[in-house]
């Protein structure tokens, strides 16, 4: 009886596994991180490259990273800025008409397999906030204050303006593999870099479908004396101020001093 019992039971158990509905499969993600989350701005600062690595996970039996796209987007930290037009009057150039944007970012870079224009439509990069066209859709829907002209006009001298700076950046070709589910890129924090807190997302497509995304995080700070000079400044104002003048009079004295010798 015994015997019996357990032969039925082994039939079921068997019977469940061959019948029981295939589990299905995880979809394709992606996960990465930065080689650092922090950068320390000092006196001789002069730029960093900043490492940014990470896998295709759960990518099953795809192999062909061919079809296989990715574009990762640095942002921070965002800002009111005015942008004004000067126009000759009487012979000279004078600021006659402005527009503010209340959400630009100080620095913004985008690094990618190919041109993104050709990895994803347009509503997807618009809707993620991918590449200049979207950055400057963004600036638009953020304008207030608008006066006269086309605003689209400003919209994109705030882009050339970053651009000539080295804050804005568009680098195709810039991420690489590793292997069939690694993948590394580097991107580039000029010496003029504001400080703050900044976002890297990585998005991954597979034939213009977006498969997954990632955020980390990066933050940009004074550090040692400059630090310290710095938080006085923004948090001690009148302190601040006081010393700048005790040090300035002790300065002043100090050469005249020396000028009294020679």
């Amino acid at each position: 009886m015994i015997r019996l019992a357990s032969f039925i039971t082994a039939a079921f158990l068997v019977a469940t596994l061959l019948f029981a509905p295939a589990r299905e499969a995880k979809a394709e993600g992606v996960e990465a991180d930065l080689a650092t989350h922090h950068v320390a701005v000092k006196t001789d600062f002069a730029g960093v490259n900043v490492l940014l690595f990470g896998a295709i996970i759960n990518q099953g039996n795809v192999d062909n990273l061919a079809l296989l796209d990715m574009i990762i987007v640095v942002r921070g930290p965002d800002r009111k800025m005015r942008i004004r037009k000067k126009e000759r009057v009487a012979g000279l150039w004078i600021n006659q008409h402005s527009a503010t944007f209340d959400d630009v970012p100080g620095y913004y870079a985008t690094l990618s397999t190919r041109p993104v224009e050709e990895i994803a439509p347009s509503y997807t990069l618009l809707q993620n906030g991918i590449g200049f066209t979207s950055l400057q859709g963004k600036l638009i829907l953020s304008s207030t204050g608008f006066t006269q002209g086309n605003v689209k006009d400003y919209a994109a001298a705030v882009v050339r303006v970053h651009q000539s700076q080295n804050l804005y950046q568009q680098i195709k070709g810039a991420i690489g593999f590793t292997g069939e589910h690694l993948f590394r890129a580097e991107f580039e924090l000029p010496a003029n870099v504001p400080l703050g807190g900044y976002t890297a997302e990585v998005f991954t497509f597979r034939g213009g479908e977006m498969i997954g995304n990632y955020t980390t995080n990066l933050k940009i700070e004074k550090s040692g004396v400059e630090r310290f000079i710095y938080e006085l400044a923004h948090q001690q104002p009148l302190i601040y101020g006081i010393i700048s003048v005790i040090l300035a009079l002790l300065a002043g004295m100090g050469a005249a001093a020396l000028f009294r010798k020679a």
